[in-house]
């Protein structure tokens, strides 16, 4: 018994961190050549305020700014003053209610009452519907002269609203590598 409990968990284990539910594109102007660019700073000292209580948090602007200058630095490029860096680095954060439906379903049901007497037949159709928010994360690499967008890579997941501070700075984390794995193109 004690084997089964044990390979369940790390079943479940795998099922929650095992697969990423993290959704990125991209979009850039193909006539730059961006492999040049080797020296950034950030377009703005502070995170412009959006109104949303759930994104407005100093403490989830450090996390996403810690993850992007983490990600950049192991890549090779060099966090400089801003009137000195090649290019600039901005983001945006928001979070929307999505929804979700299942296929319909159909089912039929048959029964009947002891001794042969009454009986009866049932059909079933309908669909689940549920609902959930989704965080939507868009990086841009602005050109350091006129802020022009060089670069956007965005990225989608689903979000939790309580959600413990080392899950949502690993989420934050995962999302961030996975949109800048795009640059540069």
């Amino acid at each position: 018994m004690s084997n089964y409990l044990k390979s369940l968990c790390l079943l479940m284990l795998f099922a929650a961190f095992g697969c990423s539910s993290v959704q990125v594109s991209q979009d850039y102007n193909s006539k730059l050549n961006l492999t040049s660019l080797r020296t950034y700073a950030w377009h703005y000292d502070k995170q412009a305020k959006t109104g949303d209580i759930r994104i407005d948090s100093p403490l989830i602007d450090a996390r996403i700014r810690a993850a992007i200058d983490a990600t950049l630095i192991a890549r090779g490029y060099r966090n400089i003053a801003r009137d000195q860096a090649d290019f600039h680095v901005a983001y945006q954060y928001a979070i929307r209610g999505k929804n979700q439906s299942d296929s319909v379903q159909t089912s039929i049901g048959f029964g009947f009452g002891s001794f042969g007497r009454h009986g009866g037949i049932g059909v079933s159709t309908g669909s689940d519907v549920s609902q959930y928010d989704e965080g939507l994360l868009i990086i841009d690499i602005l050109d350091a002269r006129d802020g022009s967008t060089l670069w956007q890579g965005k990225g989608t997941r689903q979000v939790f609203i309580h959600t413990e501070p080392e899950r949502l700075t690993a989420q934050i984390n995962e999302t961030v590598h996975k949109i800048l794995d795009q640059f540069p193109p």
